[in-house]
């Protein structure tokens, strides 16, 4: 599935409950792991996310909804 541009604000509800997952306590080894500025892809069986560190934090952007 090719992704081709982000479709969801930050204020949806699985954005809100992965970056508040990789931001607390829970996250921190996956945050650990990443260089500053790198990303992954995370997908679930509806929704696929990118994951970046920015700032020692993740931010999560929606890339679509199965």
């Amino acid at each position: 599935m090719p992704i081709t541009k982000e479709v969801g604000a930050s204020k949806h509800p699985v954005v809100e409950r992965y970056a508040r997952y990789l931001n607390g306590p829970m996250g921190k080894k996956v945050l650990e792991n990443l260089d500053e500025g790198e990303s992954f892809i995370l997908q679930t069986s509806e929704h696929t996310l990118r994951v970046t560190k920015r700032n020692s934090r993740a931010i999560v952007n929606l890339l679509s909804i199965s």
